[in-house]
């Protein structure tokens, strides 16, 4: 059976852990939105928690590392939200409560997908922070540039929600059968 603390203090702890990570868009977050969307049964909290341990993470990040704070509630930081929501559905509806490898692989890939088309978006249309020009050739430019960091977030999500999703099924099920035994 799942424990809604178990599965809220993962995504927690993967927002947190952030802070410890060096390389842009290489980060656990995607990851803890597909868990959070996929296992917590109830269709509000598995919303409710990953988007506030992506709160509690921005706020961390932003009283530890210089200049992050300033592109809170910017477009782009919007966009970011809007995508973790999308990936909890995406968690919700494509991989389920009963994780299969190849809809959790899925799942990491779409959401990796429309993270990099929703918030590349949101780069390009920010008024005071993008560097590309308001056309279709500025925004094509700037899905060109975002390339690179499209590749670590994929990476990161399909990588960690694999290792994430198989290591909270093999320890639920160790827990169950000592329960089992006792």
């Amino acid at each position: 059976m799942r424990k809604i603390g178990e599965i809220s203090a993962l995504v927690v702890l993967l927002s947190v852990s952030r802070l410890a990570i060096t390389i842009p868009n290489l980060e656990p977050i995607g990851a803890a939105a597909l868990f959070g969307g996929a296992l917590i049964a109830s269709k509000y909290a598995r919303f409710i928690i990953p988007m506030i341990a992506l709160f509690i993470g921005d706020v961390l990040l932003s009283i530890f590392r210089e200049g992050y704070s300033e592109h809170i509630l910017s477009p782009t930081f919007i966009a970011v939200y809007a995508s973790f929501a999308i990936t909890v559905f995406v968690g919700a509806k494509l991989i389920g409560n009963q994780p299969k490898l190849k809809n959790v692989f899925g799942g990491a890939v779409l959401s990796s997908v429309l993270f990099f088309l929703i918030t590349n978006f949101a780069v390009w249309l920010d008024p005071t922070f993008s560097m590309y020009p308001k056309t279709f050739a500025g925004l094509l430019t700037c899905y060109a540039m975002g390339i690179p960091f499209y590749k670590m977030t994929l990476l990161g999500n399909v990588v960690i929600s694999v290792a994430l999703f198989a290591g909270y099924s093999y320890y639920r099920k160790a827990i169950e059968s000592k329960q089992v035994v006792a």
